[in-house]
Parts: C-alpha cells; sequence; structure tokens
C-alpha cells in the first residue's frame, strides 16, 4: 500500500511541475501574440505604419532565435528550475517596459526582452518532459504542450482584446506583468524534482558545445525537418499572431473583437489536433504521413480563405482546419529528438525551436512591407487585396512545407 500510494503521488508531482512549466508557455504565447489585438492602437499612440509595426512585433522574434542554441546549451547543463525563473522575470520586465513605450525604439527593446526570456519558454517544458516522462510517451507529450501553447495564444486575442477595449493596451499589459510576477515566485519556490526518465538527461560541465552543435547540424535531416518546422508555423507566427484579426477586419468587414474571436479558431484548431497528431503519430509508428497530410490540409484551407468569402461559420471552420494543418511543426520536435542523442536533446529541440521563430521574425515585418507597398497610399483597411498580396507568402508556405515533408523528410531508425 504505501508503493501505490507513493507512486500516486510522484504521478500527481510529475503533472504538477509539467503543468507549472507548461503556464510559461501559455504565458509566454499570450504576450507573443497580444500585438495582434492592439494592432490599431499602437500603430495610432506609437505613430507607426504597418510595416513599423511588423518590424517592432517581429524584433520578439529576433531575440527569440538568438537565444534558442544558448538556451538548450544551459538547460544541458545547469539546473531548470534557475534557468526558467530567471527567464519569466526578463519576459515580465520587457512587457513592463513595453506598457510604457512612446515610439517604435522603446517598443523595439521592450520586445527584444519579452523573446529573450520567452525563448526558453517551449524548450523549457520540452525538457522537463524528458525528465519526466518515459520515452514513449513523449510525442504524445509534445502534441499537449503544443495545445497548451495554442491556448496561451488565444488568451492572447480573445481575452486580452476584451481587457483592451475595457481599459486600453497599456493597463492591460500591467495585467500581464503581474501574472508573470506571481508565475516567477510560484516556479523558484515550487520546481523541484529528481530526473525519473529513462532518458539520460546528461550534465556534463567539461562538454564539447562545438562538436556537439557540429553533430547536429551536419544532419541534413536536421535542417530538413527545421525548415518545415519554420513554413508549417509561419502561418500561426505572421497571420494568427499579427495580421489575421487587420485581414478579417478589412476583407470580411468585421469588428476588432469579431475578428479576433475567428483568430482564436486557429490556436483552437493546432490545439486540439496537436495532441491528436502525436497519438496518431505513435499508433501509426510513422512520423513523416501525418507531416505531408497536415501541410496539405493547410493550403488548401488557407487558399480558401484568401480567395472566397464565406459566411461566419464556415470561415471559423476553415481558419480551424488552418490552425489544425500547423500542429506537423509540434510533431517535428518528436523527430529531432529522434534523430539526436539523448546527450544534446535540448540543444538540437531548440535548434528546431530557433528555425521555427525565425518564421515570425521574417514574415511578420515582409507582409508588412509588401502590404505597405501595394496600398499607393491608400488605407490599408480600404482595400483587402492589399491584404492578400502580402499574406501570399503564407500560402507558399504551407506549400513548400508540403514538398519537404513528402519528397525529402524520411522516417527516423527506431
Amino acid at each position: 500500500m504505501p508503493s501505490i500510494l507513493e507512486n500516486k503521488f510522484s504521478n500527481l508531482k510529475t503533472l504538477l511541475l509539467y503543468g507549472i512549466v507548461s503556464f510559461f508557455l501559455f504565458f509566454e504565447m499570450a504576450v507573443q501574440v497580444s500585438p495582434s489585438v492592439m494592432a490599431t492602437q499602437l500603430m495610432q499612440d506609437l505613430n507607426i505604419g504597418a510595416f513599423g509595426l511588423g518590424l517592432m512585433s517581429g524584433v520578439y522574434f529576433y531575440s527569440y532565435t538568438a537565444m534558442q542554441i544558448p538556451s538548450g546549451v544551459l538547460f544541458d547543463k545547469y539546473n531548470p528550475r534557475i534557468i526558467i525563473t530567471l527567464a519569466i522575470l526578463i519576459c515580465t520586465l520587457g512587457t513592463l517596459l513595453f506598457s510604457f513605450a512612446n515610439g517604435i525604439f522603446m517598443g523595439s527593446i521592450a520586445r527584444l526582452l519579452m523573446g529573450t526570456g520567452s525563448a526558453f519558454a517551449f524548450v523549457a517544458v520540452l525538457v522537463v518532459t524528458a525528465d519526466l516522462f518515459k520515452a514513449k510517451y513523449f510525442a504524445m507529450m509534445t502534441g499537449i504542450t503544443q495545445m497548451l501553447a495554442a491556448f496561451g495564444a488565444m488568451a492572447g486575442q480573445m481575452p486580452i482584446s476584451f481587457l483592451v477595449n475595457m481599459v486600453g493596451w497599456r493597463h492591460t499589459l500591467w495585467i500581464l506583468v503581474a501574472i508573470g510576477l506571481m508565475l516567477t515566485m510560484i516556479v523558484w519556490k515550487l520546481l523541484k524534482y529528481e530526473k525519473q526518465s529513462h532518458i539520460e538527461h546528461t550534465v556534463n560541465t567539461n562538454m564539447n558545445i562545438k562538436a556537439n552543435l557540429i553533430k547536429i547540424i551536419s544532419d541534413r535531416q536536421t535542417w530538413y525537418i527545421a525548415l518545415y518546422a519554420c513554413l508549417l508555423w509561419a502561418p500561426m507566427s505572421s497571420f494568427a499572431s499579427l495580421w489575421g484579426v487587420p485581414f478579417l477586419v478589412s476583407a470580411d468587414h468585421l469588428g476588432q473583437t469579431a475578428a479576433a474571436f475567428l483568430c482564436s479558431f486557429m490556436w483552437l484548431g493546432l490545439a486540439l489536433a496537436s495532441p491528436l497528431l502525436g497519438m496518431l503519430s505513435t499508433a501509426m509508428n510513422k512520423r513523416v504521413t501525418p507531416l505531408t497530410i497536415s501541410a496539405l490540409i493547410g493550403a488548401v484551407s488557407f487558399g480558401l480563405i484568401l480567395e472566397s468569402h464565406f459566411s461566419f461559420v464556415m470561415l471559423g471552420a476553415l481558419l480551424f482546419l488552418a490552425g489544425a494543418a500547423c500542429s506537423g511543426q509540434a510533431l517535428s520536435f518528436t523527430l529531432v529528438k529522434e534523430n539526436n542523442a539523448s546527450s544534446v536533446k535540448a540543444t538540437a529541440i531548440a535548434f528546431n525551436n530557433m528555425a521555427v521563430v525565425i518564421s515570425g521574425a521574417v514574415f511578420q515585418p515582409v507582409i508588412g512591407r509588401l502590404i505597405e507597398s501595394s496600398n499607393a497610399g491608400s488605407s490599408m483597411m480600404d482595400n483587402p487585396t492589399h491584404f492578400k498580396q502580402g499574406l501570399m507568402l503564407v500560402l507558399g508556405a504551407y506549400v513548400i512545407a508540403f514538398l519537404i515533408a513528402a519528397c525529402f523528410i524520411k522516417e527516423p531508425a527506431r
């Protein structure tokens, strides 16, 4: 009886610790996409145009991308509790600074800080998952992790949209700051555990970091998987996170709250499909087929969103499918883990996550520039064609991801 009770207590503690770290990811995603529902107010208050907004929002991904490899190396060497606590604090301080922004320069510095702290969130959850869960559950838990991230992004749209309308964007950010400070204290107090996983988590202060990085990046499959993940995340990082709301306002003549509600369907689709795709992949014992089908569904559904007018319900369904299709990005982390040694799993995961977040750094400002350059001096809200020209890049990302999965990615040896 004591052993049964100990096992139950151990399982509950494992889930609690996973939940605590996952809430950091939830918080980070809400912070990441919050500019999408503040777009109009930010452009007015900070006196910036579409390109300026895309650039300011996108710099978040510059620091996020730059910190991916360092975050993996740090997690491979040091106690996750210390790293995660500091990361949440940096993200929170960046959010506080953004709330006081009076122009694009200060706003960009704040977004850089937010991206620096947030860079650790996704890798943190996967590292803790690898430490606490058996290897056979990793694909499913990665899907669940992506689901939680998607719910965080949804929290960064509908609820934050209501708050912005009620109290303004600056006071809304102050509420996020309070949540971040509470989370910082909770992680510092509670995130203590002994590794239970059958996956070896090597902590070797004398490890050859350069040799490990060369080992990871010299694998051609790692690059194919990373490029696939980057392209399949582009719809979420550029459309769902920033340009989706203003596009729907312009193309479908919706209010900002209604447009945010519809955009949240992409995150809902991603949330529900990610664990299901992980479980399906495990049941099929295949990775490549689900990746290929995901990208194909995304290309078809997003193409219809851009080129046709639909009812509110049908548009929601298509956005749901477009978001669900991006769940292939979550499965890519399982492929990366299976292609690399356990001693460098955090660094390998971080490399793949770096490729993912590059999509936001590239696609957000480039789409903004394309929209702005096609306006010819008119308001971008007056003609949805301006948006469509920029958002064709997103459709192209789905198509190329499909081709990469179908033609270049191979099943890992298991």
